[in-house]
């Protein structure tokens, strides 16, 4: 009877026993699930901060020469170099100066036509200087240093948004196809017409009817990051399939 009972009981157990494995099962199942859904965010999180560092741009003001008093040119050297370029939201400035001898500070317009470098909306005195294009429009920039921005360390520039087309030159135009007609010449008698001149003096006034080839458009300004961002892109479509997979 006892070993009767006893079976019974090991047979009770035996069947409520598995019954802890599915729970479990589950459990696990449930973790992981979360463990992928983490691990996607994660990897979402980093596609955006990387195709944000590889959109944006460092802008060395002044190539070469820095940012320095009196610079080579005269006063217009810093907004012909600013015309060499399309700044877009996120891009920054770099402006290399030697701390104690020059500065940066930012103005508004009027401050900045008018050198007044005391009143300014932000100010780096140590070199060198980086200032991220947070905004879209106009930034003014000039140098606290007495006599520095009369002299030409000024830069005023245009920020566009990101997915803003970089503008193009225009091509080069050929002479005008619609020229007015030419008015009537009165009338003249058999023996008032002069003869041709020799040679080709005839056809020196006649303007020429070729015209210069355009310009090759400069490539686009994005065109090296978009490279990169597709295929950033490219690596987290795969990373995000094989951890589906999990």
């Amino acid at each position: 009877m006892h070993f009767q009972s006893f079976s019974l009981l090991i047979h009770i157990g035996a069947q409520k026993e598995p019954s802890h494995g599915p729970p479990d099962t589950q459990k696990q199942q449930h973790m992981m699930a979360q463990l992928r859904n983490v691990a996607i965010l994660v990897v979402v999180v980093v596609a955006a901060v990387l195709l944000q560092s590889t959109e944006a741009k460092d802008y060395e003001v002044g190539g070469a020469t820095g940012w320095t008093s009196f610079p080579p040119g005269g006063a217009s050297f810093y907004s012909k170099w600013a015309a060499n370029f399309t700044f877009k939201l996120n891009d920054s400035l770099v402006f290399n100066f030697e701390s104690g001898s020059h500065s940066v500070v930012e103005l508004t317009k009027a401050n900045y036509e008018n050198c007044e470098v005391d009143n300014n909306i932000k100010a780096f005195n140590r070199g060198p200087a980086r200032v991220t294009l947070n905004r879209t429009g106009e930034f003014y920039f000039s140098c606290t240093f007495s006599g520095h921005c009369s002299s030409g360390q000024k830069l005023s520039i245009k920020v566009t948004d990101s997915s803003s087309p970089a503008p193009q030159k225009a091509p080069a135009e050929g002479p005008s196809a619609s020229a007015p007609p030419p008015q009537n010449a009165p009338a003249e008698g058999p023996n008032s017409a002069s003869p041709p001149a020799s040679g080709s003096g005839s056809n020196e006034g006649a303007p020429s009817s070729q015209t210069e080839p355009a310009p090759i458009a400069p490539p686009p300004h994005g065109s090296a990051t978009l490279l990169a961002s597709t295929f950033s892109l490219f690596l987290i479509t795969i990373a995000i399939n094989f951890l589906s997979h999990f």
